[in-house]
This record gives C-alpha cells, structure tokens and sequence, in this order.
C-alpha cells in the first residue's frame, strides 16, 4: 500500500513539472504581463483622467515599467487629448426601466519623444461594451459596471501601448 501511494505521488510530481515545462515553452505569461522596450519603461501621461492614470500603473507594473513624475523623466510622452465615457440605454423594460446598457470610451492621443516632438500624431480609440441590468441585484450590477469600465481602460492603456511599440519603430527607435 505504501508503494502505490508513493508511486502516486511521484506522478503527481511528474504531471506537475510537464506542466510547468509545457507552460514555460509554449510563451505562456501572466495576463496583462507585457515587455516594454527601454524607451517605454518611463512614460508621461498629461492630460488623463485619474481612471486612465490608474490603468496605466497597473499595465506597467506588470511591464516593469513605470509612470514619471516629469517630461524630463519620460523617455515617452503619450498626450491625451481627448476622452470620454458614455453610458448609454439599449433596451428598457415593459414598465420603462432599462435592463441593458451601452459603454463607449472614446479615447484621442498624440505620442512625443522626450524632446516634445510628434512621433505619433493624433489618434482615437473607441472602446464598447454592452451589460445586462435586470434590477434584481442592484449592489451586483453597479459592481459590473465599475469592473467593465476599469477593464475598458486597461484595453485602452494596451491599445496605446502597442501603438507607441508600432511608432517607435516606425520612428527608428
């Protein structure tokens, strides 16, 4: 009895290491984990709204990269020059409330260099997404909406994050 529960627990620790092999070669990360290129580990952001602010520490943090306090710290500069977030209603009840509604963030930004000067001009990002709210559980459903807008801005830190990437090297750096 006692060898098969050894033997048992020697496959639990095989399975367990393919596992981790399997993991580790097929490119497997974290989600949210990106790489950052050197000029993108100190990133300045004017002009955002504190939700977006918060989008990008936490998209960094994952990135090893960081927000700067200054232009002068920034090897990027990502400049926001406009943002938005509508809720709007999609479908209402037979008694007139709304059970569905729509979220579009709507999102422009320019990228300079540490020099102030243009490496991206402007461009938008429109972020939508649709939720139930059937006023059965009211606390549940102002939670969804608070997750959904905080994933819509995440999305909208690695849209621009890919961009900056594609200007970058559009730009020679």
């Amino acid at each position: 009895m006692m060898l098969f529960q050894r033997h048992a627990a020697n496959m639990r620790r095989c399975v367990l290491l393919i596992f981790v092999l399997l993991c580790a070669s097929c490119g497997y990360h974290l989600r949210g984990a990106i790489e950052l290129p050197e000029e993108m580990k100190n990133i300045y952001v004017q002009n955002a709204s504190p939700q977006l602010m918060t989008g990008f520490q936490q998209v960094l943090q994952y990135g090893s990269g960081r927000l700067a306090n200054s232009h002068a710290e920034a090897g990027i500069i990502v400049n926001v020059l406009d943002e938005e977030m509508r809720r709007n209603t999609l479908t209402l009840s037979a008694i007139g409330k709304s059970t569905e509604y729509e979220l579009n963030y709507y999102l422009d930004v320019e990228l300079l260099d540490a020099d102030g000067n243009v490496i991206m001009p402007k461009q938008s990002i429109q972020l939508r997404r649709d939720y139930f709210d059937t006023q059965i559980n009211v606390i549940g459903k102002a939670n969804e909406q608070t997750l959904i807008t905080q994933e819509m801005y995440r999305q909208a830190v690695q849209s621009i994050i890919a961009r900056v990437r594609v200007a970058l090297q559009a730009y020679g750096k």
